[in-house]
C-alpha cells in the first residue's frame, strides 16, 4: 500500500505548482487513536486535506476514468515536524519531518457522492471547539481526477492505496498536548482524535 501525499495543490497559495511526496504505511494514524507527539522535534504542525481511496490497479489513466479509481473520500492531517533536535543523527527535512510515524492522520471514510453535493464541496478542521481551517475541494489547483492522471503516469495504483490530495502550505494548526481535533466535510465529522 502506498501513502501519497501533495504539497500545496490550493490556488493562491506559496507553491507554483503542486509537489509530491511518499510516506510509509506506518505513517498512516486512523481509527481516533490519539497522535502521541514524538521527542524528535520541537515543533509540529498539522495542514489538513481531503483525502481519497484507490479502489482499483491502475496504471497511466486517462482523467476521464480517473472517477472510477477512487470510491471513499475523508479529511485528513499531513503532519510537519520543526525544529529537529541537534542530537538527531539523520536529518532531512523532505523526508524524515513529513513521513514519521503517525504524520498521516486518517478519518473515517465515506462514500465519495459525499462530495457531489454542492453543500459537501467544503471541509473543515476544528481544534478543542473552536474553528481552525476551512477549505473548498473547488480551491485545488489540480482536481482529484488530474491528480490520478499524473500520478498514475509515474506509479501504478493498487488497491487500498491512499491520496492526500494537497494542502495549503501557507495554513497550519500548530499542535499541543491535550488538543482535540474535529474534521468534517459538510456537516459530517469523520475525523476526531486527541493529541498526546
Amino acid at each position: 500500500m502506498k501513502v501519497i501525499g501533495i504539497k500545496g495543490n490550493y490556488k493562491n497559495d506559496s507553491q507554483e505548482k503542486p509537489s509530491v511526496y511518499l510516506m510509509a504505511d506506518s505513517s498512516l494514524l486512523k481509527d481516533g487513536k490519539p497522535l502521541f507527539l514524538p521527542e524528535f522535534a520541537e515543533e509540529f504542525i498539522a495542514r489538513p486535506a481531503l483525502v481519497v481511496r484507490i479502489n482499483r490497479l491502475g496504471k497511466n489513466i486517462a482523467k476521464r476514468f480517473a472517477s472510477r479509481y477512487y470510491d471513499a473520500v475523508t479529511v485528513g492531517l499531513c503532519v510537519e515536524a520543526r525544529g529537529v533536535k541537534k542530537e538527531a543523527k539523520l536529518h532531512d527535512e523532505a523526508s524524515l519531518c513529513n513521513a514519521f510515524d503517525g504524520s498521516a492522520v486518517l478519518g473515517d471514510f465515506a462514500p465519495v457522492d459525499l462530495i457531489e453535493k454542492p453543500e459537501n464541496r467544503v471541509f473543515s478542521v476544528t481544534v478543542n471547539g473552536g474553528d481552525s481551517f476551512t477549505a473548498s475541494i473547488d480551491e485545488l489547483v489540480m482536481d482529484i481526477d488530474e491528480l490520478i492522471e499524473e500520478l498514475s503516469k509515474y506509479f501504478t495504483f493498487k488497491i487500498g492505496d491512499i491520496l492526500y490530495t494537497g494542502y495549503k502550505e501557507s495554513e497550519g494548526i500548530s499542535l499541543n498536548i491535550n488538543d482535540v481535533i474535529c474534521g468534517r466535510i459538510g456537516t459530517e465529522e469523520l475525523l476526531h482524535f486527541k493529541v498526546k
